[in-house]
């Protein structure tokens, strides 16, 4: 998260309204702070970080956008939210549709977007129930807030417990937290897939991520953390149960893991 350009881009939503008198310096001062008291959605008692954060929430929300929660924190739906209003900003059209949605790979869930996909799994935001993990996770966006237990699908949920207990069991919790597996992205989100139109796969709660900071949607083995040798054993014990990686098959959204062949 650039704090000065984000800065610098509620500065320039703000000055548009006429609530902000400054320069569009990115300094998050007194006059960018009395600009933000004229959006009664941030609450005075929150941080700055959580009011810039918030403000860029509220702002993507103006253009249609779907950052999330408006809490403060700055997580993978306000990161996606953010860059497409900027392109929107830079070109004046919306980002256009860029996410791949075929490759041949056998797993042993059905292939997503199927007729078989939707008789196993059935309509989205059904079938969940609560799954406990052996291990605390952190809230990505976050890492405060720790979960001991997330709502799953139910078909995928005995697959992902082995695979959560079987991580412990390789990397030992000292080694989870220093790789930074227990930063945990989410599951059940009903949405449409980031740079597409089709529902995400997390919206049947058959999908997880893992620590996006260092994972970005858009890297590829250059930069994300995941593509490293020391998460070979991570993929390897997914891949045992079938679970897809974008990362390992298209190069991209590292992060993402999938009961669903694509």
């Amino acid at each position: 998260m650039n704090t000065i350009e984000l800065t610098k881009f509620i500065q320039t939503w703000l000055k548009d309204k006429g609530w902000y008198t400054g320069g569009i310096d990115g300094d998050f001062g007194p006059k960018t702070r009395a600009a933000i008291a004229h959006i009664p959605e941030i609450p005075e008692g929150w941080s700055d970080r959580r009011k810039l954060v918030g403000t860029v929430q509220h702002i993507t929300r103006q253009y249609g956008e779907d950052p999330g929660k408006l809490d403060g924190y700055y997580g993978p739906d306000t990161h996606t939210a953010y860059n497409r209003v900027v392109y929107r900003i830079e070109n004046g059209s919306p980002p256009p549709i860029w996410r791949p949605e075929e490759i041949v790979q056998a797993t042993k869930w059905p292939k997503s977007y199927t007729p078989e996909f939707d008789a196993f799994y059935g309509p989205k935001a059904t079938g969940m129930v609560r799954m406990q993990v052996p291990y605390p996770l952190r809230i990505a966006w976050n890492p405060n807030q720790l979960i001991q237990s997330f709502s799953i699908h139910h078909k995928v949920k005995d697959s992902a417990e082995r695979v959560f207990a079987e991580v412990l069991r390789h990397y030992g919790l000292d080694r989870i937290k220093e790789l930074r597996l227990d930063y945990f992205g989410g599951c059940f989100n009903d949405r449409p897939i980031r740079g597409g139109t089709k529902p995400s796969m997390h919206s049947w709660a058959i999908a997880l991520d893992f620590d996006p900071k260092n994972n970005d949607l858009h890297w590829g083995r250059d930069r994300a953390s995941f593509a490293r040798p020391e998460y070979e054993a991570w993929w390897q014990i997914w891949e045992s149960e079938g679970w897809t990686s974008f990362g390992r098959q298209r190069n991209f959204d590292w992060m993402h893991v999938q009961a669903a062949d694509i």
